[in-house]
């Protein structure tokens, strides 16, 4: 099993955001964000870039359905994704504060383009997203 480690803030200078409404009616609210942010190593130098494409819906009486879709791009080796949902009170798409979740790996490419394993990420309240990947390469 190798890991992978590194971190990215969302609100890095270099992070952009931007989200469509699709539906913007209270019951019906359906919107599409689309993320770039750099993810860093250790020692605080850019490796690459998350890139994502995430969902909100509106479920019930404040409830709403998230759907992340990741990819991190890492610069010269390839890019690894990962899908993530879970629901949240509030149609915005970060992460559960303080809550480790995990997924699986769902593709890659480059030197990752037979791996299996899990992405697993930790979100904090002041931005920080701490990653760790473990996988096996086939």
């Amino acid at each position: 099993m190798t890991k992978l480690k590194f971190h990215f803030n969302i609100k890095d200078k270099k992070a952009s955001t931007q989200t469509i409404v699709a539906v913007p009616s209270y019951g019906d609210y359906v919107s599409h964000v689309f993320i770039k942010i750099p993810i860093y190593n250790s020692k605080n130098e850019q490796i690459g870039w998350k890139v994502a494409d995430d969902y909100v819906q509106h479920l019930d009486n404040n409830l709403y359905s998230v759907i992340i879709n990741s990819t991190y791009q890492i610069f010269d080796k390839g890019s690894i994704s990962w899908k993530y949902a879970f629901l949240k009170n509030e149609p915005t798409v970060y992460y559960p504060l303080n809550k480790l979740v995990e997924s699986a790996i769902i593709s890659g490419t480059g030197d990752y383009a037979k791996i299996t394993g899990s992405v697993k990420l930790l979100a904090t309240a002041d931005g920080n997203r701490n990653v760790e990947i473990d996988y096996n390469c086939d």
